[in-house]
């Protein structure tokens, strides 16, 4: 038979239950300064776990403090002047390393004109005070009297005028070819309307793809033109290029090829005896390079081409581009404009030259209530400038190209994709019938004295085949920008993503968690009473009898009545609710503890016994046996 060992209770081990679940709650429950003192001790940034390190003393720890705070503060000024570079200068100019190739560059649309702005002979037939008389005046810029006629000032008037008193192309251009392949003038040129008049151009776009609105007037006259309809108009652009693959048999053309034999030659015919009025002092042309896609300024920004001279034009693609990453910088800093943020009313292409005549045109508008004849006008009806409006529209344009005027002023910023032509002009005396030339396009001249007075060759070509753009790009990027302000972080303060990540953490994940933990033991504490109740009888149902207060052993054989009856009312008492929630939390530690006792006092009592005997451990038994201790 197994021993049984009685319990008894021990009041100083029990303890209240409401008082252990507010121990396990307030435990659990993670306070402000404990989060705090948490992540200072296990941040990744230097100092703060000194900070938090509650060994150290106070004024070590504020040590620590004032440090952080100092090295702080100096993190944010540096960081400052990063930021204050990024957003003030954050567009720097620089070479393409990629080099364009002249194909995928346009042959530069070129605008002459002849100095005489008036043929002699058709002024001589206009009578005084009359419209035709107040149009001459306007062109020539001649004062008179203009209360003598009706000016009607309308664009038809002028218009007219300007296409039956002035030199057609087909008279200032005699031969033309380009590519090595002698060309018809009338087909490669168009006449356009100017500020010197009407003049002739070459390579510009079609008015299909130049102007937004198709019924607005037009700075090309379609009644002077003479095309034969063997070229094919094509769109281009300085942003996007070319929208098709261009040929020979398109325009805007592209540069060939270089060298002078695969540039533009022609011989123009000032034709001086027809002189009349001139904006200049001298007989000869004005020419000007320009892109496809503007319309030129001939009087401010063109080059002279005298009489009696051959000319060479070398003429250096300027390329600029842009980063598409600039896109999101604002265009008061970055200082270009693209094409998709353009806001032009008359023209489809933005360039500086295109804003600011139709800011020149509005200005004068608005302020002198008519427009200039070469200006854009978006109606048929816009009343034409007369010199009756001289001293207005003079002191106009002078205050917008007077740049201290604020005022007044056109504030048009360049195009973040632009072309522009350099020209490099050389000049020699032209010979003709003096000696043998291979120039086939003096063929027809024979007339030396003529050909000194009145005629100039010209050729126009490039010299290279690849050109270098000069692109702008960032010069302080999103990702330099982050790069210098996590070195400095990292210099100063140790500071990385993983550091973010771990205030983010003890900011919102951990309290959250720790709150759902709680709610957790909370919804267990409800379950625990009857966990322990079950507890509680499966264990003393193992242990069988009820304790009592001695301390004697008894060897159990068959149970007796009065045993039966006291495990019967111990059984009786532990169905209780009182008496097994008191047991439930201390029936452990009991048992334990009387387990250790007993077996204590089983050695205790061997060893009492060996030693009565006389024997010990290892010797040869004598006399009397004992075989139960044995």
């Amino acid at each position: 038979m197994a021993p049984v060992f009685p319990l008894h209770r021990l009041p100083h081990v029990a303890f209240d239950k409401e008082q252990r679940v507010k121990a396990v709650i307030n435990r659990e429950r993670v306070s402000f300064t404990e989060n705090l003192r948490e992540y200072c001790l296990n941040t990744t940034i230097h100092g703060l776990k000194y900070i938090g390190t509650v060994s150290l003393t106070l004024c070590e720890r504020a040590y620590f403090f004032l440090t952080f705070l100092v090295v702080t503060a100096c993190s944010i000024y540096f960081i400052s002047n990063v930021y204050i570079k990024w957003q003030s200068s954050p567009i720097i100019i620089g070479l393409n390393p990629i080099a364009t190739h002249i194909r995928n560059i346009p042959f530069p649309a070129v605008t002459i004109c002849n100095m005489n702005q008036m043929r002699r002979e058709a002024a001589e037939r206009i009578e005084q005070n009359t419209l035709e008389e107040t149009v001459l005046q306007s062109i020539c810029s001649i004062d008179g009297d203009f209360n003598d006629t009706q000016y009607e000032g309308k664009w038809s008037a002028v218009k007219r005028m300007l296409l039956s008193a002035t030199q057609p192309c087909s008279a200032l251009l005699k031969a033309c070819r380009y590519a090595k392949q002698p060309e018809r003038c009338s087909e490669i040129f168009q006449s356009i309307f100017t500020d010197e008049g009407l003049c002739c151009t070459f390579n510009t776009l079609d008015t299909v793809y130049m102007f937004r609105n198709a019924t607005a007037p037009s700075i090309f006259p379609t009644e002077a033109g003479s095309s034969s309809g063997r070229f094919r108009p094509i769109l281009w652009t300085p942003e996007n290029g070319y929208a098709e693959d261009p040929s020979n048999a398109s325009y805007p053309r592209f540069i060939a090829g270089p060298g002078v034999a695969m540039g533009l030659a022609m011989v123009l015919d000032a034709n001086a005896s027809d002189y009349f009025c001139s904006s200049t002092s001298s007989v000869g042309f004005k020419i000007i390079f320009h892109s496809p896609s503007e319309t030129p300024k001939i009087t401010d920004y063109a080059q002279y081409i005298p009489v009696g001279t051959e000319n060479r034009i070398i003429i250096t693609p300027k390329i600029n581009d842009a980063a598409d990453q600039i896109r999101k910088v604002a265009q008061a800093q970055r200082q270009c404009v693209f094409a998709s943020e353009a806001n032009l009313s008359y023209y489809s292409v933005y360039s500086r030259n295109n804003c600011e005549l139709e800011c020149e045109a509005k200005l004068i508008l608005e302020n002198c209530g008519c427009v200039l004849y070469y200006l854009p006008k978006l109606y048929e009806d816009t009343k034409i400038c007369s010199r009756a409006n001289a001293r207005c529209y003079e002191q106009i344009r002078s205050s917008i190209a007077f740049t201290a005027n604020t005022s007044i002023s056109c504030s048009c910023l360049p195009g973040c994709f632009e072309i522009s032509y350099v020209p490099d002009l050389t000049t020699a005396e032209l010979q003709v019938g003096r000696f043998g030339i291979r120039e086939t396009l003096l063929d027809n001249v024979k007339d030396e004295v003529y050909a000194k007075e009145n005629l100039a060759l010209v050729y126009i070509f490039v010299k290279d085949t690849y050109y270098r753009s000069f692109t702008k790009g960032e010069l302080v990027g999103f990702t330099d920008f982050l790069s210098n302000v996590g070195g400095l972080l990292g210099l100063f303060l140790g500071f990385s993503i993983i550091s973010l990540i771990e205030v983010i953490y003890f900011v919102t994940l951990r309290p959250y968690c720790a709150k759902r933990k709680q709610q957790r033991i909370n919804r267990k504490e409800q379950n625990v009473e009857a966990n322990h109740l079950t507890a509680a009888r499966n264990e003393l149902l193992w242990f069988g009898s009820k304790p009592s207060n001695t301390t004697a052993i008894q060897f159990l054989g068959r149970p007796t009545d009065a045993d039966r009856y006291d495990a019967h009312d111990y059984h009786l008492q532990a169905g209780r609710n009182a008496m097994v929630k008191e047991f439930a939390t201390k029936l452990k530690h009991l048992v334990h503890s009387r387990l250790q006792q007993a077996n204590g006092w089983v050695r205790n009592t061997f060893r009492s016994r060996r030693t009565q005997l006389g024997r010990g451990f290892g010797q040869e038994r004598t006399g009397t046996s004992y075989p139960f201790y044995d």
